[in-house]
């Protein structure tokens, strides 16, 4: 139905990494729908940070700091306290793994009390790209318990409007915004699903793919490459 139910959860060193969920389905994989899988030419796609050379922690501290913080910021303020987490308690040991093959293209994969976060840095250019609550996600493949849908949003369009305008810059028509809600399709009932952009038949000419949960908060972010 959309990017919304491979719900990932992988041992790594911190705590477990959950990729996104995709449609109708749970599958078990660790990369985020915006990485390319380079499985069957036995490149090193997937780094851990207790893997990263001390030139490349060195690297990344950096980055953080200068680029990768900001970006950070810059998201959290957008989505304010929808963000299901403290903008604080987002720090450089909670890097779980660098997903990537060279500087053109990384993804750095935080885990922040069991939730994912995905900062990806490419042409340099850093922005968070990616949210995974596997609490709340895993809700979207089990079936409905039989309670009759929620069909009020726990956020309202105007809301929804505003905060992509400040995470893209982009005013989106209101026909591009489509709002269903959550427990239509799943267990997560009083949520609501946000699709944006592209062809409502085709997850992957989206813009955005988000779930707000029942209390409004973040279970799910996707931003989309194009």
């Amino acid at each position: 139905m959309l990017l919304l139910y491979w719900v990932i959860n992988r041992s790594v060193t911190k705590a477990p990494v959950s990729a996104p969920p995709q449609p109708a389905v749970a599958l078990a994989t660790n990369t985020p729908p915006n990485v390319s899988s380079n499985a069957g030419f036995h490149v090193k796609v997937k780094t851990r940070y207790s893997e990263f050379t001390d030139a490349e922690k060195a690297e990344f501290q950096a980055n953080f700091e200068k680029r990768y913080r900001p970006a950070l910021s810059n998201w959290c303020n957008a989505y304010g306290s929808h963000v299901p987490f403290s903008q604080r308690s987002v720090t450089p040991d909670k890097l779980a793994e660098r997903i990537g093959m060279n500087a053109a293209y990384h993804e750095y994969v935080f885990v922040v009390d069991g939730i994912t976060l995905g900062i990806q840095d490419t042409k340099g250019i850093a922005r968070v790209d990616y949210l995974n609550d596997p609490t709340q996600t895993k809700r979207m493949a089990m079936q409905p318990d039989g309670t009759a849908p929620l069909i009020v949003s726990p956020v309202p369009r105007r809301d929804v409007m505003t905060m992509l305008v400040a995470d893209s810059g982009n005013q989106f028509p209101p026909d591009q915004v489509r709002l269903v809600p959550s427990g239509f399709s799943g267990g997560l009932n009083g949520g609501v699903m946000v699709h944006v952009g592209g062809s409502p038949d085709n997850a992957a000419s989206w813009k955005y793919d988000m779930v707000f949960d029942a209390d409004g908060k973040l279970a799910y972010y996707l931003r989309g490459n194009n």
